[in-house]
């Protein structure tokens, strides 16, 4: 089972960081240091971005595990990927565990085996920031498997502790967790051996502990969220629309199941407004042959029958699309509910092998191991191919777009990539489609700024940081480069303004604190800058700001305090060109020359071109005694 969970995304040990990694580990302060582990845990997912981080997630586990990564292995995309494909092999074993309980070995078997290949699960094995559905699925199966042995355990107080802290980790980790308690207490009256036997007692003495767990969770987080789920994503979408919506989502995630092809990334959500929509009466369709296929089995297959609540319980919470973010459908919410599918399937098999009937049946039961190993050889391979998807920002982006063209998100975000490589006219083509699609998309509009910015267009650049902010005036981006246009332009107060807004809405900021500080150092303001930047370093340590803290210092003639601005700046990062040439300057004027000379070759040979550390080179080695160089 280790293998099986492990072998098919080997490849993706070797990819990076890819979309929102960027933000919730690279560019996390609450990813880089212990001291804000109370915010973890008090705070939503995404508060790190302060105003515009308001959300209805609250999951501690995620940030924790990305913390504790970091702190072993440093930021390297390898570990946290590693720790994705071990917890996956962890769910793939507790699925063969919880399905060996129900349906025996065999069925076990292939049920785990096919979960485990199963294609649709790439994205959230393969996407370090879906790492949540792991940790869901790890803590919501092994708490339900404690749950199912409550009966035969015979120290039950401490395996009731055991299972309220497993429940809770499954709780900190998303919020579907909070089916359990329904799920076991379907189980509980309808599906445990014992249910006729048991008393009323008894059976509330194996659901009470989760029922109370999940009280306990709902009071915590409607006090740190001010509600259950305090953020409308959609207030617009009436209700009536939601309804239709959700069947029409429940029919796609049930035909992605079943058939796993066309994948995305990102899928373009388009609410149903009629009974008559095409996927809403596919969605129907799909519901009544579940409900069919249910009452069938509830009479012939009694245990069978519950795979149906393992896979839409916990499918319930994401099928509202008010409170859901811009990914109303996305392939990663399938991972928990596909266990009850691939038992379903596992069992549909089995049973087929081992039936005895006419001997017109009988090459048909012969050839199931065979139509099974090829069914799972497909998946691997699909697997393996899917996961290259997720290597980098630009791949990843393409291949949603040609599955979803009109995907106005996705094509501002590919637009970025070629931005960050120089190529600005793809870059510009990529947004102004982004906005022919999406013409209320505010980050393909800053991107349209920064990009004008960049050309020197600043009466355009400040028509789309304005159009931008009208659209989202949270978003700390978009004031920072507007600011900076504005400074541009000579229009020092307005733009200190904007900069002084954006540190407002996000003071973990470091992009933001550091573009102050940059507009502060530009016009004189020593002192005011290297407040800005020390603010920078106590919200999450960057090369910036300490590099520009190294030689605020060096002005002063304050060389102590820039030695420790340029060492930390190492610490940090040890290929850092700026802080091994201020640390060098340091040194030449301490009298180190042996020591400068040292930074300012290693500076050299990262960036031969720079002309400080060039001209100081020079001049250390020549006036280098004959002795100093013979030692």
């Amino acid at each position: 089972m280790f293998l099986l969970g492990f072998l098919p995304y080997v490849n993706t040990l070797l990819a990076g960081f890819v979309y929102d990694d960027n933000f919730q580990v690279v560019a996390n302060p609450y990813v880089h240091s212990f001291h804000h582990l109370r915010e973890i845990f008090t705070t939503t997912v995404w508060s790190f971005e302060g105003a515009a981080g308001v959300t209805n997630y609250f999951r501690p586990m995620m940030t924790l595990g990305y913390l504790l990564t970091y702190q072993i292995a440093g930021l390297v995309p390898f570990s946290f990927h590693l720790v994705n494909l071990v917890l996956n092999c962890g769910a793939v074993w507790l699925v063969f565990l919880v399905l060996r309980r129900f349906s025996g070995e065999r069925v076990a078997l292939i049920g785990a085996g096919l979960f485990a290949l199963h294609p649709i699960h790439t994205e959230p094995v393969a996407w370090i920031a879906a790492v949540t559905d792991l940790q869901l699925t790890v803590f919501y199966l092994g708490a339900f498997l404690l749950y199912l042995r409550l009966p035969e355990t015979a120290r039950r107080v401490r395996a009731r502790v055991i299972l309220c802290i497993v429940f809770l980790l499954a709780l900190l980790s998303k919020e579907q967790a909070m089916t359990l308690p329904v799920l076991a207490t379907i189980f509980e009256y309808f599906y445990r051996d014992d249910r006729s036997a048991a008393t009323a007692w008894e059976k509330l003495s194996r659901i009470g502990p989760l029922w109370a767990v999940a009280a306990l969770y709902l009071t915590v987080r409607t006090m740190i969220l001010g509600g259950v789920a305090s953020v409308l994503m959609r207030p617009n979408l009436s209700w009536h629309d939601t309804l239709l919506s959700s069947v029409a989502l429940l029919g796609r995630y049930m035909w992605k199941l079943i058939w796993p092809a066309h994948f995305a990334a990102f899928y373009v959500f388009h609410p149903s407004r009629h009974f008559t929509d095409a996927g809403v009466l596919l969605g129907a369709c799909g519901l009544i042959a579940c409900a069919i296929l249910f009452l069938l089995l509830w009479k012939r297959a009694h245990i069978l029958s519950f795979a149906f609540f393992l896979i839409f319980l916990p499918l319930g919470p994401v099928l509202n699309a008010r409170w859901m973010p811009a990914s109303v459908f996305a392939e990663r919410y399938l991972y928990l509910p596909s266990v009850g599918f691939c038992w379903l399937v596992a069992w549909s098999a089995v049973t087929i092998w081992n039936r005895e009937g006419p001997p017109l049946l009988k090459p048909l039961a012969r050839a199931v191991p065979a139509f099974v190993g090829m069914i799972a050889l497909v998946y691997a391979a699909r697997t393996v191919t899917r996961n290259r998807d997720w290597t980098s920002d630009e791949v990843l982006f393409r291949q949603a777009l040609q599955s979803q063209g009109d995907a106005s998100l996705v094509r501002s975000d590919l637009g970025s990539v070629f931005y960050n490589h120089g190529n600005l006219a793809e870059a510009e083509r990529e947004w102004q489609e982004a906005l022919s699609y999406g013409p209320t998309n505010v980050f393909a509009m800053d991107n349209m700024a920064l990009l004008r910015q960049h050309q020197h267009r600043y009466l355009e650049s400040l028509d789309y940081s304005w159009r931008a902010l009208r659209g989202r005036p949270e978003y700390t981006m978009a004031h920072v480069n507007l600011a900076e246009t504005l400074a541009d332009l000579g229009r020092d107060a307005e733009a200190e303004w904007q900069f002084r807004i954006a540190i407002s809405l996000t003071p973990l900021s470091t992009r933001a604190h550091n573009a102050y500080g940059k507009f502060l150092f530009q016009a004189g303001r020593l002192d005011d800058a290297r407040t800005e930047y020390e603010r920078s370093v106590s919200a999450d340590a960057t090369t910036d700001a300490y590099d520009q803290l190294g030689k605020i210092y060096l002005t002063w003639k304050d060389l102590p305090r820039a030695e420790q601005a340029f060492r930390h700046a190492l610490d940090v990062d040890k290929f850092d060109i700026d802080a091994h040439v201020g640390l060098g300057q340091v040194l030449e004027a301490t009298g180190h020359p042996a020591d400068a000379l040292l930074e300012f070759e290693k500076g050299l040979e990262m960036d031969p071109s720079d002309a400080v550390a060039k001209a100081a080179a020079v001049r250390l080695r020549s006036s280098a005694s004959p002795k100093a160089v013979m030692r």
